[in-house]
C-alpha cells in the first residue's frame, strides 16, 4: 500500500508546482491535495488573525487525513502556521508548515530578519510563525516584515515576470539591514533564484519544506 500525504493550500497559484515538486522527489508516495480558497477573505476580514473557525477546519482537514491514514499534514500557507499549531493538539498525525525548515534556519542565521512577504493582511501572521520557531529554538530575534507592494497583484493578473521582478527590486534594497532575508510565500522562489549575489542568506520553503517530508515517510 502506497504512503499518503495531504497537501493544504489557500491559494490557487501553488498546488500544481508544489505538486510538481513532490513527485520529482517521493515519486512512489500518494499526493493529496486539498485548496480552500474561503480562507484568506476570512483572514482578511479578521484583521489579518485566523479565524476559530479556520483553526476548526484544519482540524476538520487533519481529521480527514489521519482517517485516510496519511503519515502527515502539510501546510503551504505562512498565515496559517499559530492556526496549524493549534490544530494539531487536536490530531495525532503530525501536522506541519512547509516553511517550518526555513523558519528554523532563518532564527539560527542571525538576530535581524527581513521577512519578504506580497499579501499584506499576513504580516501579522507571517511574523508571529518566525518568532514562534524562534522561541522554539531559545533564540532572540529581530522579525521586519517588508511588503512588495504590486507583486500579488501581478501574479493575480497572470504576469509571474513582474512578480519576480518586483521581489528582486527590492530584495536587493533591502539586504543591507538584516542578516537574512526570508522569501515567504512558495511562490517566491523563482525570485529567490535571482538574488545569489546577495551578500546575505535568502531563504525560500520549497527545498526544505519538501525534503523535511523523509522523516515522514521513512520507516512508516
Amino acid at each position: 500500500m502506497k504512503k499518503l500525504v495531504y497537501f493544504f493550500h489557500t491559494t490557487p497559484a501553488t498546488p500544481e508546482p508544489m505538486k510538481k515538486v513532490f513527485q520529482e522527489r517521493y515519486p512512489d508516495v500518494q499526493l493529496v491535495t486539498i485548496l480552500d480558497d474561503g480562507i484568506l477573505p476570512e483572514v482578511i476580514a479578521n484583521d489579518g488573525i485566523p479565524t476559530r473557525a479556520i483553526t476548526k477546519r484544519l482540524v476538520e482537514y487533519g481529521g480527514m487525513a489521519q482517517d485516510q491514514g496519511a503519515s502527515v499534514f502539510v501546510c503551504m500557507c505562512t498565515t496559517l502556521g499559530v492556526a496549524v499549531r493549534e490544530a494539531q493538539k487536536a490530531i495525532s498525525m503530525p501536522m506541519i508548515t512547509i516553511d517550518g525548515p526555513m523558519l528554523k534556519e532563518a532564527v539560527m542565521s542571525g538576530e535581524k530578519i527581513g521577512m519578504l512577504i506580497t499579501f499584506p493582511p499576513t504580516e501579522k501572521t507571517s511574523k508571529a510563525a518566525c518568532l514562534a520557531f524562534a522561541e522554539d529554538c531559545n533564540k532572540s530575534v529581530d522579525v521586519e516584515v517588508v511588503i512588495v507592494e504590486g507583486a500579488r497583484e501581478a501574479l493575480n493578473q497572470g504576469s509571474k515576470e513582474l512578480h519576480d521582478e518586483l521581489i528582486v527590486k527590492k530584495a536587493h534594497e533591502i539586504a543591507g539591514g538584516y542578516d537574512v532575508l526570508v522569501f515567504a510565500q512558495v511562490t517566491m522562489l523563482d525570485a529567490a533564484k535571482c538574488c545569489e549575489d546577495l551578500p546575505i542568506p535568502v531563504l525560500t520553503s520549497v527545498e526544505s519544506g519538501i525534503g523535511q517530508l523523509s522523516q515522514y515517510l521513512e520507516g512508516r
